[in-house]
């Protein structure tokens, strides 16, 4: 477990004013909210915890990994006090107590124009895992993707918070109404949606369907505890297993 040593800014994109942090372990990283206005609490970050999570077990060089936990704790809300953050920024950490967070921050990076992506492998990965998490939420005006500046063919796919079909699946899992529409989310090709960047593309990347079976379960028995969706662990990994052995979803 991480923890805060200096808060340095508000990130300049995101609809949920992450910030730039300084850990405990000196490294930089984008510190994302357990309460974060877009949805209940834990419901965003949970949807990333999964898919960078995906990312790095497959060992796909798709993301910035590794993606840490760090804990908001009274000495981080004195920190944000003083810190030149957004108040929106600051709010969000006080609701946010506990276990959160930490993506590795990329310097020298701007955000990707996607008629430009010609790393076809890339490309490809990206939309497998948006495939399997029913995550739309790459759109030509916000494609959540970065490029590097120096290495000019290296990209970056950042942002899974929108997964789960824009959080519709937590949100049926919370009003008990999943039973109604778990058909549904076994087949919704959310790929093929008229905004998705990759939508041209076809099929999927390559994977070992069993191993990759066992990387979901590890991942959605490690969700923390304190966290809502942690109880909702099992179904969510049974829907992602069940969801990426099936072809149809990838379009």
């Amino acid at each position: 477990m991480l923890y805060i040593e200096t808060i340095l800014e508000t990130m300049p994109y995101g609809k949920t004013k992450p910030v730039k942090v300084k850990a405990s372990d000196g490294k930089v990283y984008v510190l994302k909210f357990r309460h974060d206005g877009v949805g209940r609490k834990d419901w965003s970050i949970t949807n990333e915890y999964i898919a960078y999570r995906m990312v790095e077990m497959l060992e796909w060089n798709i993301a910035p990994i590794t993606l840490q936990l760090i804990e908001i704790d009274e000495v981080a809300l004195e920190l944000a006090e003083s810190a030149n953050i957004d108040t929106a920024s600051s709010e969000l950490m006080h609701l946010s107590l506990g276990v959160n967070i930490a993506i590795p921050f990329i310097d020298q990076c701007e955000k990707a124009v996607p008629s430009h992506i010609d790393n076809l492998a890339f490309g490809q990965k990206v939309r497998t895992i948006d495939s399997i998490v029913m995550n739309d939420d790459r759109t030509t005006e916000n494609p959540n993707i970065l490029k590097e500046l120096v290495h000019k063919k290296r990209y970056y796919a950042i942002d899974w918070g929108f997964a789960m079909d824009n959080m519709e699946l937590y949100r049926d899992l919370y009003k008990e109404t999943f039973g109604d529409r778990a058909m549904y989310y076994l087949n919704a090709r959310v790929v093929q949606r008229p905004e998705y960047i990759f939508k041209a593309l076809k099929g999927k990347a390559a994977f070992d369907l069993k191993r990759l079976e066992s990387i979901i379960d590890t991942i959605c028995a490690s969700i923390p505890s304190m966290w809502e969706t942690y109880e909702y662990g099992n179904t969510i990994a049974e829907t992602l297993k069940m969801r990426m052995a099936n072809e149809v979803i990838y379009g």
